[in-house]
């Protein structure tokens, strides 16, 4: 069921025109700027987006421009296995295209997450519990489990991913929040 529900949501988001795809993710940035700047965050984690997910490169360099540390994922092999690893980012200039074709900084400043105040999570489909269904991957549930529950997991959405309900799996990492277009879900309470 999780398998024919991702082929369906990102099906549906891939059918979203780069035009809409854009102004919709403008609103969304719009939504969340501010939701962040009340939350006080100076150090984020955030997605370089690729393909139909919600645009964040504009956010990037606004965050930058503001101050913000911003820490991308990068896919790395490492002892045969394919694991995220994190690099600190002072803009959006220097990118090549890595693993899976995402792009990714050239150069890499390995970047101790400590501090970290919010990590912004793209997704194929949520649901209002908190669930997120992913990539199949599996790299950001990893990611999450070894995060203080302190930091923020907010995930980033068109209004048209959410499902009624996604079945749980014991290795599925919880979001806190989801943030469309159209409004801020809260799902759990930061401290």
């Amino acid at each position: 069921m999780r398998r024919q529900l991702r082929v369906e949501s990102l099906t549906l988001r891939d059918r979203i025109s780069t035009e809409e795809r854009h102004e919709i993710s403008e609103r969304i940035i719009a939504i969340l700027e501010p939701y962040l700047t009340v939350r006080q965050a100076k150090f984020i984690h955030c997605y370089i987006s690729f393909r139909s997910e919600v645009e964040t490169r504009s956010f990037i360099e606004r965050s930058l421009e503001r101050g913000i540390r911003v820490v991308v994922p990068v896919v790395e092999m490492l002892d045969g296995k394919e694991l995220l690893v994190h690099t600190e980012i002072r803009g959006l200039t220097e990118l090549k295209k890595g693993r899976f074709g995402l792009e990714e900084p050239i150069e890499r400043s390995p970047s101790s997450l400590e501090n970290l105040d919010a990590v912004l999570i793209p997704l194929a489909a949520f649901d209002r519990n908190g669930t997120r269904l992913g990539y199949g991957k599996g790299f950001y549930d990893e990611f999450l489990s070894q995060l203080p529950r302190s930091v923020e997991r907010i995930g980033l959405a068109f209004a048209s991913q959410e499902v009624n309900n996604i079945p749980a799996e014991p290795h599925d990492e919880p979001l806190d929040t989801v943030v469309t277009e159209r409004e801020i879900i809260r799902i759990r309470e930061i401290a």
